[in-house]
């Protein structure tokens, strides 16, 4: 399909890699300080920052090995599909980079952490095996796993691109380099995005009812883990820091209700919705305070 093919096309020129970013100056100069009073949203609250982004992204970089894991074993499952969205090499392309730049976000936003805290802590209760297991059903047909697993990734990726749009407002000559961090992987997000809304228009229409039942059904159990792998990879993260760096978060609190308000738009409907054409006010308020924009998603042509 010509429509995945064009999502990649400058691919090779706007990308993060893991060695694109030099990890050892993660925490040198003012970012702790930046990284506070954006994040925290005051000064002095520097163990509550770092903490909240090891919680954050340790545990996104846990949800992307999943996506990628899904992502590549489902493309080798539709081989065997007699579907015309196979035809060709444009949703073999598309996948094959989602899924390879998921890995490549997952490396960095590991390295990140350990470099920006000083800490090594392992989130072992990842669920992993769980979350897996999830989407080995072989009476589960690849697109539907494939519906499921993008709609699950597309609320974190819309909640992540407000935080880009957030840093880049504060800190708009990208010094920080959190900042930095964050525009590089926005380059992939809205690649990510055109796919996820590729799926949405054009795969998700042509299924059944009960295909839809299950694509539902697939969407809730793994937001039900992805739930269960938050509260245990924030036990871990606050008992390793002893602080709850929750407490007077502005960005954790914003966080929390965005997820939970872009979760109910995009997948409470019979398909699955674009999170900017069914934000209500409420939502766009919200996103407006946070970024100064009440749109998500913007210019993903381009890119």
């Amino acid at each position: 399909m010509n429509f995945f093919k064009q999502i990649n096309e400058y691919a090779h020129l706007n990308y993060l890699h893991p060695n694109r970013m030099p990890w050892e100056q993660a925490a040198v100069g003012d970012e702790l300080d930046f990284l506070s009073r954006a994040l925290v949203g005051e000064m002095g609250q520097e163990d509550k920052a770092v903490a909240y982004l090891y919680k954050e992204l340790a545990q996104l970089a846990e949800i992307e090995m999943h996506v990628a894991t899904v992502m590549s074993r489902t493309l080798c499952e539709l081989q065997a599909c007699n579907t015309p969205f196979i035809a060709g090499d444009g949703l073999y392309h598309a996948l094959s980079c989602f899924a390879a730049e998921e890995i490549n976000h997952a490396n960095s936003f590991y390295q990140y952490v350990r470099h920006l805290s000083g800490r090594d802590i392992k989130l072992e209760n990842n669920l992993f095996r769980q979350r897996i297991e999830l989407y080995c059903h072989e009476n589960d047909a690849p697109l539907i796993k494939l519906a499921a697993l993008c709609s699950t990734a597309y609320v974190g990726e819309s909640v992540i691109t407000v935080f880009e749009r957030r840093l880049k407002v504060l800190d708009p000559m990208q010094h920080s380099f959190l900042t930095k961090l964050l525009h590089f992987h926005g380059l992939d997000e809205a690649r990510h995005i055109r796919c996820d809304h590729a799926i949405f228009d054009e795969v998700i229409p042509t299924f059944t009812a009960a295909e839809r039942k299950r694509m539902h059904h697939l969407i809730q159990e793994t937001e039900a883990l992805n739930t269960q792998l938050a509260k245990a990879s924030a036990e871990t993260v606050k008992a390793a820091f002893d602080l709850d760096y929750t407490e007077g978060n502005h960005a954790a609190k914003t966080q929390l209700d965005m997820t939970m308000r872009f979760r109910e738009q995009v997948q409470s409907g019979d398909l699955i919705r674009k999170v900017d054409d069914y934000m209500d006010e409420e939502t766009a308020a919200v996103v407006r305070q946070f970024s100064l924009a009440s749109r998500v998603h913007t210019g993903l042509s381009q890119l």
